[in-house]
């Protein structure tokens, strides 16, 4: 019997659900280290929540104490610790220098480039973040990464990307950051409307909203009463406020779109995608995140949207450059532009039995993500092979 630790302490409250559930099998004991907070978050997902230790930083207590009391669990129960996140920031680092529990210790990065850029990141108007993102880098790669006996990403691109463009030799696992819970059932479509869904918060540095706007003024005027467009996020500053004007312009003409100007509840969120046809995820491929280092999304940097289409098993309509996970390419329709979007949503429309074709694909595709296949993975790369990490 192996006792697995994971330790979030930041954010991420999802991907601590994802692991824990892979994790936990017939072999494993699972600890989870993270804070109040946190865990208020993590039991709307985890139901079972009775099967984990849970180890809770204290309101009044520092990092740096939680840290102690965290090593010193490790020492006396934990063969294997996951580190779910580490902000790329010297705020962050101090708590791992005197980190050392005897536990064998995975660490999950989230930015590739991050951690391996080797080039100087400059942004003359983020002085200070500049500083602070070359020193991480720097200290990250020669202090932190040191530590662990292997990495863990999101997405398996990242792990390729590790692997053949930088020096890093130890292993690298791929656990994903959602899987496929088979809740969502196969169901013939009951009416000729189509949804479409874009998930996620209407943020200027992570989706290209306008491209979706464009192709769906021209897609509304040829077939309005056949389709449904949701937004399915709030608002994020004078971008986000842009975009929902351009909604609220389209709404005024008569034509089915739904969007928010606040948090949509967990449940109205899940009812949504639960009953969309399509997910249109226009990600914005260059992404700089909290640092100044170049990220690219689809190659040193995930997106939790793609595991959002695996989770409820539907197709996805991506950028053409978005480098797509190779299980999902056949349930995954790419455009190069506004226009080209807009042409292929057209063809859907038009074409019911081509969306029958993709749904059906979408389905056997999620299921390479199921919980017990990854718990398989789980159990012949890290338990079966534990000594060896």
């Amino acid at each position: 019997m192996k006792n697995i630790g994971i330790l979030e302490f930041h954010c991420h409250v999802k991907y601590l659900y994802t692991l824990a559930k892979i994790c936990k099998t017939k072999n494993t004991n699972v600890t989870i280290f993270t804070t109040n907070h946190l865990y208020s978050k993590v039991t709307t997902y985890i139901k079972n929540i009775n099967d984990y230790d849970i180890v809770l930083k204290k309101d009044d207590e520092s990092l740096s104490s939680f840290f102690q009391h965290v090593e010193k669990i490790c020492n006396e129960k934990i063969d294997l610790l996951f580190i779910n996140t580490i902000q790329k920031t010297m705020l962050d680092f101090p708590l791992f220098f005197s980190f050392k529990p005897k536990c064998k210790m995975i660490l999950t990065i989230h930015t590739a480039n991050a951690w391996f850029y080797e080039k100087p990141s400059v942004d003359f108007k983020k002085i200070f973040r500049t500083v602070d993102t070359n020193f991480s880098t720097f200290f990250g790669r020669k202090v932190i990464l040191p530590k662990f006996n292997g990495l863990n990403v999101i997405y398996s691109p990242i792990k390729d990307f590790i692997v053949e463009k930088t020096p890093y030799s130890k292993p690298v696992f791929t656990f994903p950051f959602g899987f496929y819970d088979k809740v969502v059932e196969k169901t013939p479509k009951k009416d000729d409307e189509i949804i479409f869904v874009v998930p996620g918060q209407v943020e200027e540095h992570r989706r290209d909203y306008d491209v979706v706007m464009d192709a769906f003024e021209s897609v509304f005027k040829k077939h309005g009463n056949k389709i449904k467009l949701y937004l399915l996020g709030y608002p994020v500053g004078a971008y986000g406020k842009r975009i929902h004007s351009r909604c609220e312009e389209l709404k005024k003409q008569g034509y089915n779109i739904i969007f928010y100007d606040h948090f949509v509840p967990e449940d109205d969120y899940n009812k949504t995608m639960k009953n969309v046809d399509f997910l249109i995820l226009p990600i914005k491929i260059l992404s700089r995140g909290v640092g100044v280092t170049p990220e690219y999304y689809g190659i040193t940097k995930g997106s939790a949207a793609v595991f959002e289409a695996i989770q409820y098993a539907r197709p996805m309509i991506v950028p053409d450059e978005f480098n797509m996970l190779s299980e999902m390419e056949t349930s995954t329709l790419k455009y190069k532009n506004a226009t080209d979007m807009a042409d292929q949503i057209n063809r859907l429309v038009e074409n019911h039995n081509k969306i029958k074709i993709l749904q059906d694909e979408s389905f056997q595709n999620s299921e390479k993500f199921s919980l017990d296949k990854l718990q398989v993975y789980f159990e012949e790369e890290i338990i079966k092979k534990f000594d060896q990490i």
